[in-house]
C-alpha cells in the first residue's frame, strides 16, 4: 500500500460493531489503535485490504496485476458479470467478518441493532447463538427461557419474495387470530420454519416501522411469559 491509497470508508450500518478480541480471534494485525487486515480475491487478482480504527471501519481493493485501486465494484450503477463477481467477493468477506467479529453477528445494521438495544434496555434480554450456525440466532425471555424472537439469513424464495441475495428475517410469537390478520405476503408472512398458526416472519429490512415492530416484540415477549396459576 501506498500512503497516496485513498481508503473507502464503510457507513454507518453497513458494519457492526466490531469487537477487538474477536478481531484478533479472525486475523486482524494491531498497530496502535488500528487493526489491519488483508485477503485475496478472485484466485489472487485482487488484494482486499480492511482497517478497523475508533473513526469507523475502510477498506482498500488492490489489483494486483497493475498495483492500482479498484474501485468500479463500489459504483451502484456499474453492471456487468466482471464487476458483479468483483462486488460478490469484497462483500463476502465483509459479511464473514461482521458475522465473525461484530457484537451480534449476522444481525447488525442500524435498524436492527436498535430495535436489539430496545429488548436488552426494556427486557434485559439479548441475542443468543445457541447453534454453530451464526445465521441463526434468538431472544430467550430469562423469565421463562422461552424464545420469543427467532433471527434468521434465508434465501428469500424461503418467504415467497423475490430476489437472489439472502435476506435476514425475524420470527415473532403471535395468537392464532392475530397471525391470521396480520400475514399479508407483504410486510408479514407466514412463520418460516416455526408453527404458522402461532408464528409470522417479517424481514429486518426496514419495511415495518420501528414504534410498530417494537409493539410486536412486545406481544411476542408477553406470550413467551410464563402462565400466571389461578
Amino acid at each position: 500500500m501506498r500512503k497516496t491509497d485513498v481508503w473507502y470508508e464503510l457507513a454507518a450500518g453497513e458494519m457492526p460493531k466490531l469487537l477487538a478480541d474477536k478481531l484478533k480471534l479472525f486475523g486482524f494485525r494491531r498497530d496502535g489503535d488500528v487493526y489491519f487486515y488483508a485477503e485475496d480475491l478472485l484466485a489472487g487478482s485482487f488484494r482486499l485490504h480492511v482497517k478497523v480504527s475508533k473513526d469507523g471501519v475502510s477498506t482498500l481493493l488492490m489489483d494486483t496485476e497493475s498495483e492500482e485501486p479498484y474501485v468500479l465494484h463500489l459504483v451502484e450503477n456499474a453492471q456487468g458479470a466482471f464487476v458483479g463477481e468483483v462486488r460478490a467477493a469484497y462483500q463476502t468477506v465483509l459479511d464473514r467478518i461482521g458475522a465473525s467479529c461484530g457484537e451480534h453477528g449476522s444481525f447488525h445494521g442500524q435498524y436492527v441493532e436498535e430495535l436489539l438495544q430496545y429488548v436488552q434496555n426494556t427486557y434485559g434480554d439479548e441475542l443468543e447463538y445457541p447453534w454453530k450456525d451464526l445465521d441463526a440466532a434468538v431472544i430467550r425471555s430469562h423469565l421463562s427461557q422461552k424464545w420469543y424472537a427467532v433471527f434468521m439469513k434465508v434465501h428469500p424464495s424461503k418467504i415467497g419474495i423475490g430476489g437472489s441475495r439472502p435476506i435476514r428475517i425475524m420470527d415473532l410469537h403471535g395468537t392464532a387470530e392475530q397471525v391470521a390478520a396480520l400475514v399479508d405476503g407483504k410486510k408479514y408472512f407466514p412463520g418460516w420454519h416455526m408453527n404458522r398458526k402461532y408464528w409470522y416472519t417479517i424481514c429486518l429490512d426496514g419495511s415495518i416501522p420501528m414504534p410498530e415492530l417494537k409493539q410486536r416484540i412486545d406481544e411476542s415477549f408477553v406470550l413467551a411469559q410464563p402462565k400466571k396459576r389461578r
